[in-house]
């Protein structure tokens, strides 16, 4: 069963979004070798319920090792 998507409100959608790179521009200044990119998508997989956060680190995982290869 699929959930019903809610309709997108831009105000709301650009704090958040604001707020999130806020927080990796934190981290960042604490660890500057850290990849921007995976401290944001751990910043916003840590909002998700846990299910949801496996399956989309799964997802990830299997693309990172296909482009190894």
């Amino acid at each position: 069963m699929k959930k019903r998507v809610q309709p997108i409100d831009p105000a709301k959608a650009g704090r958040w979004a604001r707020r999130l790179m806020m927080r990796v521009g934190k981290i960042l200044a604490a660890h500057p070798h850290a990849n921007p990119d995976n401290i944001r998508h751990t910043l916003i997989l840590l909002e998700q319920p846990p299910l949801e956060r496996l399956q989309r680190s799964l997802i990830r995982g299997r693309a990172t090792a296909v482009c190894r290869k």
